[in-house]
């Protein structure tokens, strides 16, 4: 298992590798593709996407060897492709308390994916939540990729 990869002061990249995947958004790769998830540590902790629910396992240890999962606050789901979503409800399992975070397009597409009403922040651009010394901050961007597009 490839360790996490810390960018910066605080945050890393906790997502998975997947090797055998061969055919990504109309791309043919020879060689895998990445499932991108970030975490941000400051006085609080978020953790800006998931990945494919099979790698769930992966992700969760690379942040256990950061961090106690348990003590995260934020969940941040960019959008609802399962690249970005797939592993959220284990991770919610495992970490009950945690706040989910998105856009009004995106808990529309959480809820009717997942066929639950869960409990999500809404968020809209210029919208920031504070981690203590870093500042996350939304931005919208419906069909960009997909209709519940945000970056973070």
């Amino acid at each position: 298992m490839e360790k996490p990869v810390q960018l910066k002061d605080g945050v890393y990249w906790v997502g998975a590798i997947d090797w055998n995947v061969r055919e990504f958004h109309g791309y043919t790769t020879a060689r895998g593709s990445t499932y991108n998830a970030y975490l941000v540590k400051g006085e609080k902790t978020a953790l800006v996407d998931t990945v494919k629910a099979g790698f769930f396992p992966d992700m969760y240890a690379r942040i256990e060897s950061i961090m106690n999962p348990a003590e995260i606050d934020y969940l941040i789901v960019n959008h609802v492709e399962m690249d970005h979503s797939g592993a959220m409800p284990l991770f919610t399992e495992r970490v009950p308390n945690v706040q989910l975070i998105a856009t009004e397009n995106g808990i529309k597409a959480l809820q009717r994916h997942y066929r639950q009403d869960l409990s999500i922040q809404k968020v809209k651009t210029g919208d920031e939540i504070s981690l203590g010394n870093k500042t996350l901050q939304f931005l919208e961007a419906y069909m960009l990729h997909w209709p519940d597009s945000m970056f973070t």
